[in-house]
């Protein structure tokens, strides 16, 4: 009897394991230092950054990133979360003019340059994937020549994050290459001869991977909508996720909240109605 209570015991440990294992798989890994004090300043951005998604948060996050690096230099996973920092600011900019254009490029280059100096010190598939994404925004407003010669790198340093953690960040190789064909001209994707379908796939995937994690739909909405021009499918993607609860996921509960907020945007530009109305 007692070794049947120990295996019931170990059964159910597993299984709480197991079930945790499947709530966060996926999620970005947090960095890690020895030190105390650039540890609290990790657990500051970390927390900002959980609380909305605006350019001032993200400026603010890059501060205290780019302070823990100078406390704990050459920790690979700190200068990820720098790269990352910098695209998100940039993506949450305004980007009319070309004077916005060229601060743009100069705030991805950075992201690009901590993502380079990562890799050179521990090959990651979190600093392939924020080179990719840097590279990609860098190009939005390039010429076409540019931004065709970008593909290669972007797909090689993405193709590394699929083939060495296909889970990472909930299928991120899904929303990039979504979004890459979102907004670069299509007489590029021609240029190249770049195989569609895989972007389809690739987000596809994301969406089963981890079903609550809620921004997957929305690029793919943005993408339908953009690239093929769809509104029936886009549109019920969007209802799908405004009447999910943003909790279901409970570590991405602020970011399912975020692509609610950009589902009803994207929801008014395709019907130029609020939702739910169409």
């Amino acid at each position: 009897m007692r070794n049947y209570r120990v295996l019931v015991l170990s059964a159910g440990f597993l299984a709480a394991l197991l079930f945790s294992v499947q709530v966060f798989a996926g999620a970005l890994p947090k960095p890690v230092s020895n030190n105390p004090e650039t540890q609290k300043l990790i657990d500051q951005a970390w927390a900002l950054d959980r609380t909305d998604s605006n350019s001032e948060i993200y400026k603010q996050c890059i501060d205290l990133i780019e302070q823990a690096d100078k406390l704990d230099p050459d920790n690979p996973s700190i200068l990820v979360d720098i790269s990352r920092y910098y695209w998100n600011y940039g993506d949450s900019l305004p980007k009319q003019t070309r004077k916005q254009h060229r601060a743009l490029e100069r705030i991805y280059t950075k992201g690009m340059a901590a993502a380079e100096k990562a890799l050179k010190l521990k090959e990651t598939a979190d600093a392939h994937y924020w080179w990719a994404v840097n590279k990609a925004a860098s190009l939005e407003f390039s010429s076409l020549l540019a931004q065709a010669a970008g593909f290669r790198p972007i797909k090689k340093n993405s193709d590394y994050v699929s083939k060495n953690d296909p889970d990472y960040y909930y299928g991120a190789p899904g929303r990039l290459w979504s979004e890459i064909l979102t907004r670069v001209p299509k007489i590029v994707v021609k240029m190249v001869g770049w195989n569609v379908q895989d972007a389809i796939d690739q987000i596809n995937a994301a969406i089963k991977l981890e079903p609550r994690y809620l921004d997957n739909y929305v690029y793919k909405a943005r993408f339908y909508y953009n690239y093929f021009g769809k509104k029936d499918e886009p549109l019920n993607w969007l209802d799908y996720v405004l009447k999910q609860d943003a909790k279901a996921l409970a570590a991405e509960a602020t970011a399912n909240r975020v692509a609610q907020r950009d589902a009803r945007a994207l929801w008014k530009k395709i019907t130029g109605k609020e939702y739910p109305d169409k």
